[in-house]
């Protein structure tokens, strides 16, 4: 393995998941734009964690299932690339340059 791998491993992680929160939020902002005008981004900008969760369940109800595969699904990967994903420890009494 590369000295350097699990870095990349864990950059990837963390650009799918930042990739499905902008697009959560993006998306939870012009939905409250639309609906509820300068009040509606003003609430979704103040409660963003309800608005990255909830705007793609909102547009799923509104027969548009990308946002919430890009959103549910970016954020599930990234998680699981991130966690399951651990650096290399050597085993006690061994040199790590074996």
């Amino acid at each position: 393995m590369r000295p350097y791998h699990h870095l990349a491993i864990r950059a990837l992680a963390c650009l799918g998941l930042a990739a499905a929160v902008y697009t959560g939020l993006e998306l939870g902002i012009r939905l409250a734009a639309e609906v509820a005008g300068m009040w509606g981004v003003l609430a979704a900008s103040v409660m963003f964690p309800a608005t990255i969760a909830g705007a793609p369940l909102l547009a799923l109800t509104w027969g548009q299932w990308v946002p919430a595969l890009v959103v549910y699904g970016g954020g599930l990967a990234g998680g699981v690339l991130y966690a399951r994903h651990r650096e290399r420890t050597p085993a006690p009494g061994t040199s790590p340059t074996s």
